[in-house]
């Protein structure tokens, strides 16, 4: 029976490794423990340091050596040491953002292992001022904990409706997150595009369209699954599909808005595109981003006025034509409100040249 002393689980990974390490490296080891040792409380940047010295010191252990390093000199596990090697393979890009806003490792973990374009979303979400969670984070990129796949199998074997409704509440949480995700994405770049208005030059409409059409494609499917009651066709076989949300409401004007941007034909022409920005698109897009009103224009009361002087007023609706828009508004109220963010940040997509959204 192997005795293993106090002594020889301190020196694991030194002298055990000495053997086939040279002395160079014997040193350049106990650097690297005592530079890890020497960090204080695990900031964000102190994570890249952290990825950086495993890494090393991978580059110096003979193979499968590393985790018994880790373990003996970091006391963390080597899963949570890939996770450290993996901050500072991956996110290099994007560690000046990530240490100005002291994103927590837990937090870098998972958007190491994440598609660049979910990064980009989940770290514009934060920069907007969005307090999100780990398991929220997760739902954004696409990644379902064990636990959180345990329980979402639990509550899609219920009956009933009631479990119906957790069924739905299942999927409409995630789908909440990848669209408010898409929309501060597509504000961003926005923004971004309409920088050189201030110096006097054009907006380059070709590269805006590359870089959101698909998002304002995929947001505008996202809002219909959300919140779009079900329309039924006249013919019984024609399959049902979502309807446009209750007429001169503002998330009417949205659906209607991603629809557009969903496809290059639809957007105006060059005399027309930077007024429709300004004024339509940047406006909508910050109310459902930052939440902000939409403001109210003369136009839009004399319009108003107009129809009241020429017509009567019409007789009111029904409680039962009433429900469905009312019910449709307020499932997105409860959906959104209180959902607000700032500014953000996105990558360039490749050129489109055809297609268009589904209409709602």
């Amino acid at each position: 029976m192997k005795k293993h002393t106090h002594r020889r689980k301190a020196s694991v990974g030194e002298a055990n490794q000495g053997r086939t390490l040279s002395q160079a490296q014997q040193d350049e080891l106990k650097r690297l423990r005592d530079a890890f040792r020497s960090l204080g409380r695990r900031t964000t940047e102190e994570a890249y340091d952290i990825g950086e010295y495993l890494l090393r010191a991978k580059s110096i252990l003979p193979e499968k050596a590393l985790g018994a390093w880790v373990k003996a000199v970091c006391k963390f596990t080597p899963k949570t040491g890939r996770n450290y090697m993996a901050v500072h393979n991956n996110l290099m890009d994007y560690k000046e953002r990530l240490v100005s806003m002291a994103v927590a490792p837990t937090v870098l973990f998972v958007l190491a292992s994440a598609e660049r374009s979910d990064i980009d979303r989940v770290i514009t979400a934060i920069e907007n001022g969005e307090n999100l969670t780990v398991a929220q984070i997760k739902a954004m990129v696409g990644i379902q904990t064990k636990r959180g796949e345990t329980r979402s199998d639990d509550d899609l074997n219920v009956g009933g409706l009631a479990g119906l409704r957790k069924a739905a509440e299942l999927k409409t949480t995630q789908d909440v997150a990848q669209f408010h995700g898409l929309m501060s994405a597509v504000l961003k770049q926005v923004e971004k595009a309409m920088e050189p208005i201030a110096k006097g030059r054009a907006v380059k409409k070709g590269e805006l369209q590359d870089a959101i059409v698909y998002d304002c494609r995929h947001a505008h499917d996202l809002l219909n699954s959300i919140a779009a009651p079900m329309k039924a066709e006249m013919v019984a076989s024609v399959n049902w599909r979502p309807a446009r949300l209750p007429e001169g409401s503002a998330w009417r004007k949205v659906q209607a808005l991603l629809h557009r941007m969903g496809g290059v034909d639809g957007w105006p022409d060059r005399t027309e595109f930077v007024g429709w920005l300004q004024g339509e698109v940047v406006p909508l897009l910050r109310f459902v981003v930052h939440g902000e009103a939409l403001p109210s224009t003369e136009n839009d009361v004399a319009v108003v006025d107009k129809r009241n002087l020429a017509q009567p007023e019409p007789p009111k609706p029904s409680v039962r034509e009433r429900k469905g828009p009312e019910v449709a508004l307020a499932q997105i109220n409860r959906l959104f409100n209180g959902m607000s963010a700032p500014k953000r940040t996105a990558k360039a997509r490749k050129r489109i040249t055809s297609g268009a959204a589904v209409p709602a």
